[in-house]
């Protein structure tokens, strides 16, 4: 299994390193100068030179590559020319945001995906089956920008429940566990609008996986051994479901982080959704490509995880001796 993590955690390697080829020339060749901002509009023209030589905007793109990738090796991804803060600083700054907004959306999603799944999967081709598919591919044909603007409209403008934008009250000084349900109010409506992607993404998989496993040859012998259809689902199939399951969670990790660019910018929720999109319309290449960096790095170890425990759920692939 050693040798299997390490021949994977090698090509995720690569991997990365490509990656970062790729999306630094993709940003650095777009037209213009993004460090003009810096400069006040009045400085002398040879002074904006002499700063922009000292940035090395000037040198050849590889060689801007190389110093870029040194710095990165050791955690500096510079400063952001729009916030003049470390990018580290302003990515630990949002990346806890993020994340516990991504989790709850997950959990919520996990728990509402995991019964509906296996409940279609048992019903299949029944009136409560067929509800369930059309009630998937419902919401998948919503925009998630645009349920986010109905949930706006509902529950911010017309009833006044729920707060439209931001993660706390602004002056309202909450503390202990008035602060803690302030957040939360802030959170309901971004949670449900990135949930409910994740749910049918986990329901169509938890359905297909579970329905496969009920037609399957072992099934029928458990049914005339006298166990009864509970037993079966919940000790047989559900820990053979599992499998599939653990993948594909690990699999849509970045998907909900990168959905959240979306998410976080309409509720203006204080994320790394927000920060990358406030990046990207300001040019703000270091932090752009810090922002993006991260994703691609957090994408590779969902796949790596999602491989360490597949082997543990699933011992055959290491007796077989692919692990």
């Amino acid at each position: 299994m050693f040798r299997y993590l390490l021949k994977r955690l090698m090509i995720a390697v690569v991997v990365l390193f490509g990656i970062s080829v790729i999306v630094f020339a993709i940003v650095h060749l777009q037209p213009g100068n993004p460090y003009a901002s810096m400069l006040d509009p009045d400085t002398p023209p040879d002074v904006r030179e002499e700063v922009m030589r000292k940035l090395g905007y000037y040198d050849p793109l590889p060689l801007q590559y190389v110093k870029w990738l040194g710095r990165a090796l050791t955690g500096d991804f510079g400063y952001s020319i729009q916030l003049g803060s470390k990018v580290s600083f302003l990515i630990g700054q949002r990346i806890g945001n993020t994340v516990f907004l991504a989790l709850v959306a997950a959990v919520i999603a996990i728990a509402l995906a995991v019964p509906f799944g296996f409940y279609a999967a048992i019903r299949q081709g029944k009136v409560s089956d067929t509800v369930l598919t059309v009630v998937n591919f419902g919401i998948v044909s919503i925009p998630g920008f645009f349920f986010a603007m109905i949930l706006l409209k509902v529950f911010s403008i017309d009833l006044r429940l729920l707060p439209s934008s931001g993660i706390v009250t602004a002056g309202a000084g909450y503390v202990g566990g008035q602060a803690i349900l302030d957040i939360l109010r802030h959170m309901i409506m971004p949670a449900i609008v990135l949930m409910l992607g994740e749910f049918v993404s986990y329901n169509r998989y938890i359905r297909s996986s579970a329905g496969n496993l009920l037609s399957a040859g072992f099934v029928a012998p458990l049914f005339a051994k006298g166990l009864n259809r509970r037993k079966v689902i919940f000790s047989h199939i559900f820990k053979n479901a599992a499998k599939p399951i653990i993948t594909i969670l690990c699999l849509q990790i970045p998907s909900v982080l990168s959905g959240a660019v979306i998410t976080e910018t309409i509720f203006s929720w204080p994320g790394i959704g927000l920060l990358s999109y406030n990046a990207a319309i300001s040019r703000d290449y270091p932090l752009l490509m810090g922002i993006v960096m991260m994703l691609a790095l957090v994408t590779l170890l969902g796949n790596l995880l999602a491989d360490v425990l597949y082997t543990i759920v699933d011992p055959r692939i290491r007796l077989s001796g692919k692990a």
